[in-house]
């Protein structure tokens, strides 16, 4: 079998290697389209693509305003269970909106990345293909269970004041007072007839930019992390590979040429790999600080809500303080499969037996235990992305929670 570099363009690519290429990433970039942003597709963006995103990001301006001045009305007259509940959607539509804008920000950034990869999966070996199948399965439905639970809270929002106005239509309210799916201040009567309408529809739609913007690049960048932790993971069994079964205490000249030869190649794209995934820290950055900034809070407003509020409102809650725990969880999962594969790669050099080969050969291997003892890992200011913060964020949520309901 013959290696090629992990880099060389390999010349029997075709269109399904290219189609293939993109598979990986298939359900995100659906998602993300919904909302207008796919950074690879950032040079051939036409203007409906481009008023897609201003539309998106204004409706989503618009209810964060409208529902904060809600919030502080409520608060203002003393009603502090009306300006929670009002104020609980608020924080994850300002999470999406800044999601977006970082985005946009970054997005030459992000494109370079899944252009990078998108390349070695091209030319990726053949006997890494299966690999790449059981990382793209795991990547897809992480994404899809995502993105059901964030449209499943969506649903409930949407649909709950409805079942409310057909239950006080039940019992005899007349005239009905009618319910829109999130409270908001607004400049008109909206309990008109074609007000109500409109203003339910538009809020309605506010419900796909702000689950999109959310679930599809979360889910992005768990998908781009399980990649590089299956580069690594490659790199590791590439350098057991090498290891001999029983030999002489020894290696002749052939062997060491040929071990020699193999480790350089494997150094290269371990470095290569280590790079990449400093660029992929460099271009979701804003997006972990933020993550990690605002969950905790969204997760102590939505438990509050659910303790204050009264009835079947008490669902809507649910599915979306699940949610929340869930992109935090994703972020944490990231962060901690990518330091670990790295690390396993010292761990694979250190038990390298190296002392049958020449000096080269222990310079190959001390330098790949040097980078990989650096590790390679998304952490952020303030925060290490590990399953250790998680706990230590659901923990401290918990306790902000208890603190919270003995003021109320």
């Amino acid at each position: 079998m013959i290696n090629r570099p992990p880099f060389e363009r390999d010349p029997s690519s075709s269109p399904a290697a290219e189609q293939r290429s993109w598979s990986i990433f298939r359900l995100q970039r659906r998602i993300l389209l919904v909302f207008g942003i796919w950074p690879a597709d950032r040079e051939s963006r036409g203007r409906l693509r481009t008023a897609l995103i201003a539309l998106n990001l204004a409706v989503l301006a618009i209810c964060m305003v409208g529902e904060f001045l809600h919030g502080l009305y409520a608060y203002q007259d003393g009603d502090l269970g009306e300006a929670i509940e009002s104020i609980c959607p608020t924080v994850a539509r300002v999470s999406g909106l800044l999601r977006m804008v970082f985005y946009l920000m970054n997005e030459r950034k992000i494109e370079r990345v899944l252009k990078t990869v998108q390349q070695v999966l091209r030319d990726e070996h053949p006997r890494e293909r299966a690999n790449t199948r059981r990382i793209t399965y795991l990547g897809q439905r992480l994404t899809l269970h995502l993105f059901l639970m964030m449209f499943f809270a969506a649903m409930l929002y949407g649909l709950t004041p409805f079942l409310g106005m057909a239950y006080n239509w039940h019992q005899g309210q007349r005239p009905l007072v009618k319910i829109l799916p999130f409270k908001l201040a607004l400049p008109y009567d909206w309990q008109n007839g074609a007000y109500f309408a409109l203003t339910t529809l538009f809020l309605n739609y506010a419900s796909v930019p702000t689950i999109t913007s959310q679930s599809g690049s979360d889910a992005l960048l768990t998908g781009v992390c399980l990649y590089f932790c299956g580069q690594f993971n490659a790199l590791r069994l590439e350098i057991e590979s090498l290891g001999p079964g029983p030999a002489p205490l020894v290696a002749d000249e052939a062997e060491t040429r040929h071990i020699n030869r193999e480790l350089r190649r494997i150094s290269r794209r371990h470095q290569r790999t280590i790079e990449m995934v400093h660029e992929v820290r460099a271009a979701f950055a804003p997006n972990i600080l933020l993550v990690y900034t605002c969950t905790a809070l969204i997760m102590c407003i939505v438990c509050i809500a659910m303790l204050i509020v009264e009835g079947i409102y008490k669902f809507t809650y649910l599915p979306y303080a699940f949610a929340e725990l869930a992109i935090l969880f994703l972020y944490s999962y990231s962060g901690t499969i990518i330091r670990d594969a790295s690390e396993a790669i010292q761990t694979v050099a250190y038990n390298f037996p190296w002392y049958r080969y020449n000096r080269d050969t222990r310079h190959l291997i001390q330098m790949m235990m040097i980078r990989a003892q650096r590790g390679s890992n998304l952490n952020v200011p303030f925060f290490e992305t590990s399953m250790a913060t998680f706990s230590v964020i659901v923990r401290s949520a918990s306790s902000y929670i208890t603190l919270m309901k003995s003021f109320l």
